[in-house]
Formats: C-alpha cells, sequence, structure tokens
C-alpha cells in the first residue's frame, strides 16, 4: 500500500520499520494472495517451488536440521486440522507441533491466541529447551492474528490510520489490517528484545506468508487505487510480494562472522532457507547447494506464469534457459521423491 494518500503509514509501521534497519531484508514473491498460507510456510521447510498434498515423509529442512542434532519443534494457535498441519507437519520432520487443541487453548480463552500470547510462547519455548537438554533448536511458528477477513462496520482494537477520505467500510478494513500490523510490530519487537540480550547465538527470520484481504473483490484495493493488474509487472508485484526479514543477536554474529544487515535480493519463498544460510555462512544439504546455481538465475519461479530470469520479469522461461529450467523441476522432484532423512528424535 505504500504510496497512497490518506494513510498513516508510519505509524502502523514504524516499529517493523526499525526492525528492519537492523535485519538482512528483501521481497518475497508468493503463490497465493489473501489465503492458502501453507502454500508459503511449505515452500520455504521444503525448498520446493510448488506445493502438493504430502502424504508420506518428505524431505526438508527441518528434516535436515534435526539430522544435524537440533531439537525441532513450533507453534501455530489454530486447529490442527486446518490445512491437515497435525499430519503434514510430521511428514516435513517437526515431530513436535503446538495448537490450540494441544497448548494455546489452555493460554486464551477468548478463541485462537493472539501474538501477545503465541510470540511470549515461543521464547517460553526456547526456555525450556536452553534450560532443559540446551540442545541447538529450529522453531517454526505461524501466526494467525493478521489474517483477514477484517471488519467493515468496527474497528477492533480502536487505532485509526485512515483519514477520513475514504469509505466507512474501506477504512475500517485498513484500521483493522494495520491495526494488527501495528501490534504484531511491536509483539515481534519485544521478543527481539528478549533474545538480544541472551547469551546464545540465535537468528531469526521473519516472513509475510500473502497480502492481505483487504474487501470482497478487493474493494479496497480499488478505493484506494492500488495496481493489482497481475498482466503488469507492478500489479504483480503488489499482488504478490511480501517482505522476509534475517536478524541475529550479536552473540549469533560474533560465532557466524556476519551483521545480518542490508538489503536482500527478491526471491521466491522455496529460496529464503538459502539465504538464512548464506548469511550464517553454512553450506547446507547437496540439495540447497544444487539450489543456489538456479537461484542466481531463477531468483523467482511462481506457479503463476511468472518468472524473473537472468534479473528480467518475464511470463515465460526463455528458450536459452529451458533446459536449464528443466533441471531445476527434476531436481525439485527428485528430491521431493527421494526420502533420504532416517530419523528424527
Amino acid at each position: 500500500l505504500g504510496g497512497v494518500e490518506g494513510i498513516d503509514f508510519e505509524k502502523a509501521y514504524g516499529t517493523y520499520h526499525a526492525l528492519e534497519a537492523e535485519s538482512y531484508t528483501g521481497n518475497l514473491v508468493t503463490n497465493i494472495f489473501a489465503g492458502g498460507t501453507i502454500n508459503t510456510e511449505r515452500a520455504v521447510l521444503t525448498g520446493y517451488a510448488d506445493q502438493w498434498n504430502y502424504r508420506e515423509n518428505t524431505n526438508s529442512y527441518a528434516w535436515y536440521l534435526g539430522d544435524q542434532g537440533y531439537a525441532v519443534e513450533g507453534s501455530h494457535p489454530s486447529y490442527d486440522w486446518f490445512y491437515n498441519r497435525k499430519n503434514v507437519n510430521r511428514y516435513l520432520g517437526l515431530p513436535t507441533y503446538y495448537f490450540y487443541e494441544n497448548r494455546y487453548q489452555d493460554l486464551w480463552s477468548q478463541g485462537l491466541a493472539p501474538d501477545s500470547v503465541l510470540l511470549p510462547e515461543i521464547f517460553r519455548l526456547y526456555e525450556a529447551n536452553r534450560d532443559g537438554e540446551g540442545r541447538p533448536y529450529f522453531s517454526f511458528n505461524v501466526t494467525y492474528q493478521g489474517h483477514g477477513p477484517y471488519s467493515t462496520e468496527e474497528v477492533w482494537r480502536g487505532e485509526h490510520f485512515t483519514d477520513g477520505r475514504y469509505s466507512p467500510e474501506t477504512a475500517n478494513i485498513v484500521d483493522n489490517y494495520l491495526g494488527s500490523v501495528m501490534d504484531t510490530a511491536e509483539q515481534l519487537r519485544l521478543l527481539m528484545d528478549r533474545f538480544r540480550a541472551e547469551e546464545r547465538p540465535v537468528v531469526l527470520a521473519v516472513f509475510g506468508d500473502h497480502q492481505p484481504w483487504l474487501g470482497d473483490g478487493n474493494s479496497a484495493y480499488h478505493e484506494l487505487g492500488v495496481n493489482l493488474d497481475t498482466a503488469t509487472e507492478e500489479g504483480f508485484y503488489h499482488y504478490y510480494s511480501t517482505r522476509y526479514l534475517l536478524w541475529a543477536n550479536d552473540a549469533a554474529k560474533a560465532v557466524l562472522g556476519s551483521d545480518f544487515t542490508g538489503e536482500g535480493p527478491t526471491i521466491s519463498p522455496c529460496y529464503l532457507m538459502n539465504l538464512l544460510f548464506e548469511q550464517c555462512g553454512w553450506e547446507g544439504p547437496a540439495f540447497m547447494q544444487a539450489m543456489e546455481d538456479y537461484r542466481a538465475v531463477f531468483p523467482v519461479v511462481t506457479t503463476n506464469d511468472a518468472y524473473v530470469v537472468d534479473g528480467v520479469f518475464t511470463d515465460e522461461i526463455p528458450k536459452e534457459r529451458k533446459e536449464l529450467f528443466q533441471d531445476f523441476l527434476c531436481l525439485q522432484h527428485y528430491w521431493r521423491n527421494e526420502f533420504i532423512q532416517e530419523s528424527v528424535e
């Protein structure tokens, strides 16, 4: 929504922008809009550009980290049956996962837990591992608070960001969305401050799964004058781009020899773990190393007939790159179908 007049974006995003200023950040080009969260989250976990119906153990970076001795778990304060996360998360190497049913209903009695409950709980789970077994720790978490739809009739949090020039319905939608953004950023700041004080190295990867629902038929986007014409490069990026943020505390920077700051490349979610490992100075599994060669040529690969190839936005793979792109697809197919991880405790 940047550039739209009549909205106090800095009030909503000021805290998040401050966090970006001390992080390595960039744009993430997703396959989805206003819903379908699992597409992005599973692309990050697996490194696969396209997703499918997982019914058995499938290679992922969670399995890899578990094999390296990491304790692997995570949280999502929604229902375990939604998107079949209860089963699929285990297939993707997350043997312990906390949902509404097995944790968050006991922490929040008013429905699905907001970020003011989830993010502190993420830290408590980290503490339990730190003070218990003390193993390296990988926690993969998905929030729920910011998901639409947003009320067109009232402003839930009482925060206003619009100046009165838009219809009440659009103003309410935008105020509700940005109110959630502002609160999430504050909860993230508090979490980072707790990790900042840790003597153990801590690295965080934060990313958006998709752009928000803003009215039926994208009514608020249209009233705000936002170009969502996916036939144009600008409209496509407006429709599918989110942000990612890679952050490290001082202990991690010292150990890894990286300052974790600056503007990173625009990529598809399947490459986000590549960037994380790159910032950490790690090679990662053979699949990730091979993906680096493809990332240099195809940094954006979508399921919506849009790509970035050799730095150029295009709706098809150029003839001279089709053989290499077929190799990319074959690599993805092989790693998906040849499960090589033996076990995770």
